[in-house]
């Protein structure tokens, strides 16, 4: 997908580099305060100045239905390009 890529994927971590993220201070921190509210997302660091972002996250909760849903909505609001059967097929490569 452009702009996205997974640049590391290991069970409960994965990074992601986002195009749109680089620069932009004010969407990292949005973006971690965001994502670190959803249940399952154990800590989350975005860094605006390389345009990464390392989610790590306990899989048993993240892929509760309550917590996808969140996930989905999270991504949408800040990332409305992302297919969520993507971002679905991200986490199952870090599992």
């Amino acid at each position: 997908m452009d702009g996205f890529a997974v640049t590391h994927a290991q069970p409960g971590q994965l990074s992601l580099a986002v195009d749109k993220l680089r620069d932009n201070h004010d969407l990292a921190r949005e973006l971690q305060a965001g994502l670190a509210a959803i249940r399952g997302i154990h800590r989350v660091e975005a860094d605006p100045d390389q345009g990464l972002v390392v989610v790590a996250y306990d899989k048993e909760e993240l892929t509760s239905l309550t917590s996808l849903l969140a996930l989905k909505a999270a991504f949408a609001n800040f990332f409305p390009e992302v297919n969520p059967m993507q971002l679905y097929s991200w986490l199952s490569q870090s599992t």
